[in-house]
């Protein structure tokens, strides 16, 4: 029986022509270009399969996928094709498999490590003792990741010290990161870069080690190709003999904050001159309306392979690009919606950046509408803008609260010093913390002017409704001003906090006064929690790059104003890179779509990619 008839008589899978096509490539080196939706992954275990079924594989079949998630899941479904020589397969992501290699080599060399899983304590501390120098230092979440983000994208590049100031824009970068190697150096610990490091240089020094895993695996195939970055590649070529199978998407590339390089994929024909490209261009998933729409609005970017888009399936629902006034009148327009749709469909509201999950969990919960949201990352109530502003809040409230004053007494016009601080925490007086400074009679005059406007300022706050405050703050107080500082140095970007405070003013016009705002964000953060742990909930919130590899019945892509997060300078190609990358990110976000898409715009001006989907599709109309 030939394998592609033995796996639809076991398991009711039956290929197209394109897919038995690729799978029944042998020995070499090949692409696999693969649409949304176009059952990949089906084709990579088909080709596992049909090598074993076939006894064409001698030693062992090596898959690398992009997480464990996909891993396991690779595993499990390959189980389902029947008891084909499973001790020949193996699935695992990169850095397992650099992991085995590190730990193998350290052993025989009596070197003793730890693994460092969670990086994110010791890069805090990093920061706290690099910036305390200045204040008593509060390091947001935010400045934490943006610092963990750069290392791990200059290691994934390859990116050697002498060019960091070339790719990372954060203030000190190249200290921060000596300081980190430091001190895993002197506590014997590796992190997951170190991981691809190490086995990087393992097999590059090390003919012994290639030709071991050589002969070891005889195939390796590369899930998610286009998620690859340099230094992973660069490991794939070492263990490979002219024998590699790549699987992707060049238009699903929205991972380079993080190193990928899709490069790899567009330049296949370059690096493998004997390669061979398959195509996968049939969508099972979306309506036909959807992948029409999708394949025009994709093909505006330049820097793609050119490929066919298509779908057997019928045309039944146009994309819909709805303009509403604010992001509360969008979060009521989903909420309406949701409430007609049928029970057994899946709903996926999707955005591009976490925080715009907040207004429509705050409208879903208070009008009992019920939801998941997929793994709680927005990091909103850990964000140094939100504990800034409820700061600010509690010291109007409170004038003797000296932890608040703490957090924010150099954040506005006063740029109190660590001194005058230092002075209001360790003094003993049942005082305001204005009353404490007013006590020391050494200052300068001018001083004394800044303490008592920031004084009456502070009490001002108390007065207002709780979105006026905020936006008294911002302005009056001039927290923006510090908010902008922190974005020149490359701590913090400014787009992002700016969205925070967007959404605290939304969230305040649902409140009287300050108590009930600050009560209101408490029993959120409580909602987040439980809504993170929904699993079983037919609407799903989650950004777009949560929702790659997942699809929906129902779509709304939220929050599509005109708000590009990056400027257009001098340096035209990385500007145009980094456009086309946001419009694959765009792109991922309208293909999970099933049946319907919908596209919002929660104010005057449509995003750029809203209006190019308008332009480049006739049944693309603003509602």
């Amino acid at each position: 029986m030939e394998f592609f008839d033995y796996l639809e008589k076991i398991n009711g899978i039956q290929l197209n022509p394109g897919q038995i096509e690729a799978a029944s490539f042998d020995k070499g080196n090949a692409l696999v270009l693969s649409t949304a939706g176009s059952g990949k992954t089906t084709v990579t275990l088909a080709r596992v399969g049909r090598l074993l079924y076939e006894n064409k594989c001698n030693r062992k079949i090596l898959t690398i996928t992009f997480s464990k998630a996909a891993a396991d899941d690779m595993k499990e479904r390959f189980a389902s094709f029947g008891n084909i020589y499973p001790g020949k397969t193996e699935f695992s992501t990169i850095h397992a498999f650099s992991y085995k290699i590190v730990r193998n080599f350290f052993r025989r060399k009596g070197i003793n490590f730890h693994l460092l899983t969670n990086n994110y304590q010791v890069l805090t501390e990093i920061l706290k003792n690099h910036y305390s120098k200045s204040y008593f230092s509060y390091v947001s979440e935010e400045e934490v990741e943006n610092l963990a983000s750069a290392i791990g994208y200059v290691n994934n590049m390859m990116i050697s010290p002498e060019e960091f100031k070339d790719y990372v824009e954060i203030k000190d970068f190249h200290k921060l990161y000596s300081d980190y190697k430091l001190y895993k150096s002197q506590n014997r610990l590796i992190d997951f870069d170190d991981m691809l490091i190490f086995a990087y240089k393992i097999l590059n020094n090390s003919a012994y080690y290639r030709d071991k895993l050589k002969n070891i695996y005889e195939y390796v195939q590369i899930d998610e190709m286009q998620d690859t970055s340099k230094i992973q590649h660069e490991i794939i070529k070492l263990i490979t003999d002219n024998n590699l199978f790549m699987v992707g998407d060049d238009d699903q590339a929205i991972y380079s904050f993080r190193g990928s390089y899709p490069d790899f994929m567009l330049n296949f024909k370059d690096i493998y001159k004997d390669g061979k490209i398959f195509y996968l261009y049939n969508n099972f998933r979306s309506d036909k309306n959807i992948v029409e729409g999708a394949k025009k609005f994709i093909e505006i970017n330049k820097y793609r392979y050119k490929k066919v888009i298509e779908t057997d399936n019928p045309r039944q629902n146009q994309i819909k690009i709805t303009k509403l006034k604010s992001r509360r009148e969008q979060a009521k327009f989903i909420r309406d919606e949701i409430k007609s749709i049928d029970e057994d469909h899946t709903v996926g509201i999707l955005f591009r950046y976490n925080m715009s999950a907040m207004i429509l969990a705050n409208n879903f919960y208070e009008n009992g509408i019920d939801f998941f949201i997929k793994e709680d990352r927005t990091k909103f109530f850990s964000s140094a803008v939100l504990h800034d502003i409820l700061a600010f809040l509690n010291l109007s409230l409170n004038p003797k609260d000296r932890d608040s004053f703490a957090r924010i007494y150099y954040k506005s016009y006063t740029y109190f010093t660590k001194a005058m601080c230092k002075m209001v925490l360790e003094s003993e007086e049942d005082k305001s913390v204005f009353d404490i400074l007013y006590s020391y009679r050494y200052f300068d005059y001018y001083v004394y002017e800044k303490i008592e406007q920031f004084k009456t300022d502070i009490y001002y706050l108390k007065k207002l409704k709780p979105a006026a405050a905020i936006q008294f703050i911002k302005m009056d107080l001039e927290y923006i001003n510090y908010l902008e500082k922190l974005e020149e140095e490359g701590r913090t970007n400014l787009s992002n906090s700016l969205h925070i405070l967007e959404i605290l003013e939304e969230i305040g016009h649902y409140c009287k006064d300050l108590e009930e705002f600050i009560e209101k964000i408490n029993n959120l953060k409580e909602v987040i929690k439980k809504a993170s742990a929904n699993k079983d909930s037919k609407v799903t919130l989650t950004t777009i790059h949560g929702a790659k590899g997942l699809e929906y019945d129902h779509v709304y892509l939220v929050d599509n104003i005109d708000e590009m997060k990056f400027d257009k300078d001098i340096q035209d190609d990385e500007y145009e890179s980094k456009l086309e990358e946001e419009r694959r990110i765009f792109y991922v976000g309208m293909t999970r779509a099933k049946k319907t898409l919908n596209i919002l715009v929660p104010g005057e001006e449509p995003s750029l990619f809203v209006k190019e989907l308008m332009n480049s599709n006739s049944q693309g109309k603003l509602l």
